[in-house]
């Protein structure tokens, strides 16, 4: 049966799509059961995410299964439905270099925009989050499941079944913007499960999604966006954390002096900038030299 399935998928644009899709919903629907588990148990995964995530076991363990399940859905379908190593979402051999590389970027990626408030008159202020009691041993071991077990973790099970799986997937079959609108919508509409609806965060979220979609198809490095992801959050954990030390925090960052309308939409077209300069790589040949031999396909999109 299983074998007149592939046959089926082979012959057929709309089973693929469907499939994709479907395995993408699967992977972020293996939270559910976990989620119900944990609130049978007294652990509230729904109101401890993001900045207001609770380092304790409960928590912490059920995210870790979280992304185990997310990774599992991937493996299935990659052996069992598509007869293809995990290794070809992108896992190329250059970990750390990608990482690096990724880290960085990230890094400026989400500072952009506080440079830009700062030299249109904002003014900073930054308060020290970590208390002169905390033993320094302790705030490392917290540290350590900050970056390791959140900050990594989070960002491969985003990018894995947000963009890795559905891009390598259908990118040969449909026009790849296509598969970026439908990720980036997906990705920004899951963001506000458990928070109120703003556009300008939506918007931010949705351009974000669409660049790293944009860098992991020119690269076929799935270590280059997880990395990416990591070092955006790791500004936004390290320093506008909500005095949470125990999940990164190490300064609370304060803006003053700028409209709410800068601050929410001002941002957006600095994404839609870097967006486009992404495009003008490409086109000048830098991901060919830089990233050889990863690409399965020409680079069809302009």
């Amino acid at each position: 049966m299983l074998e007149k399935f592939r046959e089926l998928y082979k012959e057929k644009l709309s089973v693929k799509i469907v499939t994709v899709i479907l395995v993408v919903f699967l992977s972020v629907a293996a939270m559910l059961p976990i989620k119900k588990i944990a609130e049978l148990l007294g652990i509230n995964i729904g109101g401890n995410t993001g900045i207001n995530f609770k380092v304790t076991f409960g928590i912490v363990f059920s995210f870790f299964l979280i992304g185990v399940c997310t990774t599992t859905v991937i493996w299935l379908a990659q052996k069992y439905i598509h007869k293809k190593p995990l290794s070809e979402l992108g896992f190329s051999r250059k970990i750390w270099l990608h990482s690096l590389i990724g880290f960085i970027l990230g890094i400026i990626m989400f500072s952009l925009r506080y440079v830009f408030f700062y030299f249109n008159g904002a003014s900073v202020t930054f308060t020290k989050i970590i208390s002169e009691d905390v033993p320094l041993i302790t705030y490392l071991s917290y540290y350590l499941y900050f970056f390791i077990g959140f900050l990594f973790w989070n960002s491969f099970i985003e990018e894995i079944g947000m963009r890795a799986y559905p891009i390598q997937k259908l990118k040969k079959h449909i026009n790849p913007h296509i598969i970026f609108t439908i990720m980036g919508l997906i990705f920004s509409v899951f963001h506000f499960v458990v928070r109120d609806f703003n556009l300008g965060y939506f918007l931010n979220l949705f351009l974000y999604s669409y660049i790293f979609s944009l860098i992991y198809y020119y690269s076929n490095s799935i270590w280059l966006i997880i990395a990416m992801h990591s070092g955006s959050n790791w500004v936004a954990f390290s320093f506008f954390g909500n005095n949470n030390w125990k999940l990164g925090g190490l300064y609370n960052t304060e803006l003053t002096g700028i409209s709410r309308w800068t601050s929410d939409y001002a941002n957006v077209f600095i994404l839609f900038a870097l967006l486009l300069f992404v495009v003008f790589l490409n086109n000048k040949g830098f991901f060919r030299k830089y990233f050889p031999k990863t690409n399965e396909i020409p680079n069809t999109i302009k």
